[in-house]
């Protein structure tokens, strides 16, 4: 059967044709009804012949062949094999210079391959949903569909396992969260002859991830995909990953646990030492190992996992701390390192002996304030045995005692835009000032040795402690529009009764002693 430009050939068909100077080029369609794998068989009779299969836009599929070293008595056979996308093709024959001119004959035979992925699916925009647990997908790489796209929704944090077949050669896998960041890359390895398993987990957060499949010229193939899905099925509040939003841990052994993945590194609790004494922490994890940490940086503890996957390591160990702050932070070392821990922390100390008070004037009201204001060392009296009760109190001292009581950083002691602030009290106004708790009585004036008065305790108090006044009637007739808001907090939250049913003492100055029972009450 001689060849005709743009002849019909169908598939498992034998044609034979002659490449002359006068006929070049034979040209023969082809059409693939779906994706499936087209197999090229040639026989040359003479010593050299090209081929050249391209789609319907002229471009060229695989490779341009050169068949050599036939003879009309000894023809050289080739054969060659493709996975292609369905659509018409053009197979040609072409003369080769000098050498080229001759008989051949040639038959093509087709097989689908049966994959049932989603196309077009070679972006992400055009990515093929799928299902944690859900169906495997067959897919296939071809020489005119080198990628493929596969969407996975986490709905809650947890484990996904990525689970590939393949008889692909060094296929590509690629893991991106929603941003198109790449969380991990990898290969299937060099492989021939036979069927590769390829399994591995990402620990992941909500949100919607991509897998992509692929490969190039020399790796194609089907490949079969799942994906499962394990929940991590703790009670961790995010976002914690910084001191900001560290969660408050109580240190009394109950058990915790939480999640570290591949877009969330660190997690931050924020524990205190109430004495000084001991940190005992049980954890337990597979990769995950955490640090002690206090507000200024200096490191008290750390571990490094030696679990692994299916085994996690349990480990008990306990650190001497002194009373503070403190932020336990389990981490990872690299990304892989993900998966969730367990915690239980448990502390313990002796309290200080009580300190002694010989206070002459501290009366049986004034008791537990004072001693409360000594414990937290917020002020020693006036005297070894005078805390001076009744005596008025100045605002450049009742500054000092509630960033104190406040344990606010007192550091920054340059010097503050009130000109009459002496250095003593640099610190502690402007760091009253920072958290919007004190302002002075004019923008370069503070009032350092004016007398507070209680209206303006109550002021100071219900901004510090944010304290609620809501579904409050107040009784009292000297009160203010400017510290109704405030008092009336006071009362709700029992801080004060007022000086009279009737009357607070808006405008009265507030005493030592009273001030002592105000930030006893509101502190503790």
């Amino acid at each position: 059967m001689a060849a005709e430009a743009d002849t019909v050939l169908p598939f498992d068909t034998t044609v034979s044709g002659s490449i002359s100077v006068e006929d070049p080029m034979d040209a023969y369609t082809i059409t693939v009804p779906e994706a499936g794998t087209v197999t090229t068989n040639v026989k040359a009779y003479y010593y050299t012949v090209q081929i050249e299969l391209r789609d319907s836009n002229n471009n060229l599929v695989g490779h341009s062949n050169w068949i050599y070293n036939g003879r009309p008595e000894n023809p050289t056979s080739w054969t060659n094999a493709m996975n292609v996308e369905p659509g018409v093709y053009t197979l040609f024959v072409k003369e080769v210079k000098d050498s080229g001119h001759g008989d051949y004959s040639l038959n093509v035979s087709y097989e689908p391959t049966n994959n049932n992925e989603t196309e077009p699916n070679q972006t992400m925009t055009q990515a093929m949903p799928l299902e944690l647990d859900g169906d495997r997908v067959k897919g296939l790489i071809s020489w005119n569909d080198s990628t493929d796209f596969y969407k996975l929704v986490v709905t809650e944090p947890g484990r996904i396992w990525l689970d590939v077949k393949s008889d692909m050669k060094n296929g590509v896998l690629e893991l991106y969260d929603g941003k198109g960041n790449s969380i991990y890359h990898d290969t299937l390895g060099y492989r021939s002859e036979f069927t590769v398993e390829w399994k591995r987990r990402a620990d992941l957060e909500v949100g919607t991830y991509y897998f992509r499949v692929a490969g190039n010229e020399f790796n194609q193939g089907l490949y079969d995909i799942g994906a499962s899905f394990i929940p991590a099925n703790t009670k961790e509040a995010e976002p914690n990953n910084t001191r900001a939003t560290a969660i408050p841990l109580i240190t009394d052994g109950a058990v915790h646990s939480g999640f570290l993945s591949e877009t969330d590194h660190s997690d931050y609790y924020k524990i205190e030492m109430l004495y000084d004494g001991t940190l005992t922490i049980d954890f337990t994890s597979e990769y995950v190992g955490y640090e002690v940490m206090d507000e200024g940086n200096t490191q008290y503890g750390r571990h490094f996992s030696s679990g692994y996957l299916d085994h996690p390591e349990s480990t008990t160990t306990t650190i001497k701390l002194p009373k503070g702050t403190y932020y336990f932070i389990p981490e990872i070392g690299v990304s892989w390192q993900t998966g969730v821990y367990t915690m239980a922390l448990r502390s313990e100390g002796t309290p200080p002996p009580p300190p002694k008070m010989n206070f002459m004037d501290v009366s049986s009201s004034y008791l537990p304030a004072v001693m409360y204001l000594l414990s937290e060392e917020v002020t020693s009296g006036i005297r070894t045995n005078v805390f001076g009760t009744a005596l008025k109190i100045k605002r450049v001292d009742a500054a000092i005692w509630l960033a104190k009581i406040l344990e606010l950083d007192t550091t920054n002691e340059t010097a503050p835009v009130f000109w009459d602030v002496p250095p003593r009290a640099w610190g502690s106004i402007n760091a009253l000032k920072k958290a919007g708790i004190v302002n002075g009585k004019s923008t370069t004036y503070f009032g350092a040795n004016d007398d507070v008065t209680r209206g303006e305790m109550a002021l100071m108090l219900q901004k510090a402690y944010n304290l609620s006044g809501d579904g409050v009637t107040l009784p009292f007739t000297d009160v203010t529009p400017r510290y109704e808001t405030a008092i009336k907090a006071l009362l709700k939250n029992d801080i004060t009764k007022g000086k009279t049913p009737t009357t607070f003492g808006t405008n009265q100055p507030i005493t030592r002693g009273e001030m002592a029972i105000f930030l006893y009450r509101a502190d503790s």
